[in-house]
């Protein structure tokens, strides 16, 4: 089931991803661990396992693709629905592209990723793996349970400032298999966690032709 989510300004897809399409990005992500494939400089993750993925056959690479270009279509479909396309410089669906390469981060615990924002127009994340301790240190961890905003582990998007009937920020628990789209340019980071396990998610930004593509990804 695909949801469209406006906590604030900008407009944030949460869908699902394909099993078949989940399973060649969790294998092939796991590949790209073993060849090291460290892509680490072109991150602002504070994250010592993070990879550009290379697809082991054209076909994989193509599925995937063909469906994540459906899901950005789809977020663009909508936001032009609701008029939050403006007509200068206008993304066409038709146009969208995947700027090489998709990367996966291997987080660990007492890792996080800082505020950042991507390349391109539109961004993606989909989580591969998110274990439940994780989720439990939100719920029994004396640091975090008793906290008002208990975010171990969590991924959060931030827009515009702080005023009275407004909200500024939208967070979210990810489970396996979700996939969030986003503005590109719209600041997110994700919260460290204390747990010793592993949380694995994949990303991607997209862009139509002739358009100005940022230094930082």
């Amino acid at each position: 089931m695909t949801e469209f989510i406006s906590p604030f300004g900008p407009m944030i897809m949460h869908s699902k991803l394909s099993d078949e399409c989940f399973n060649i990005l969790r294998a092939n992500a796991n590949d790209s661990r073993q060849e090291d494939l460290d892509f680490r400089q072109k991150l602002s993750g504070n994250i010592h396992y993070e990879y550009k993925i290379n697809f082991k056959t054209h076909e994989h690479k193509n599925l995937v693709v063909d469906e994540l270009l459906l899901f950005a279509k789809q977020y663009v479909n909508a936001c032009r629905e609701q008029y939050r396309v403006k007509r200068f410089n206008e993304v066409k669906a038709k146009n969208l592209q995947i700027i090489d390469p998709i990367w996966v981060n291997f987080m660990r615990n007492g890792e996080w990723n800082p505020v950042h924002f991507h390349a391109g127009q539109i961004s993606c994340v989909i989580y591969l793996s998110i274990p439940e301790e994780i989720n439990e240190e939100n719920k029994v961890d004396p640091s975090v349970a008793k906290s008002n905003q208990p975010t171990a582990g969590k991924i959060q998007w931030t827009y515009g400032e702080a005023m009275h009937f407004s909200q500024t920020f939208y967070t979210k628990t990810p489970r396996e298999q979700d996939i969030f789209l986003f503005p590109a340019d719209l600041k997110h980071f994700v919260y460290p966690f204390k747990t010793n396990t592993e949380r694995v998610s994949v990303s991607c930004n997209f862009i139509a032709p002739n358009f100005k593509i940022a230094k930082t990804i």
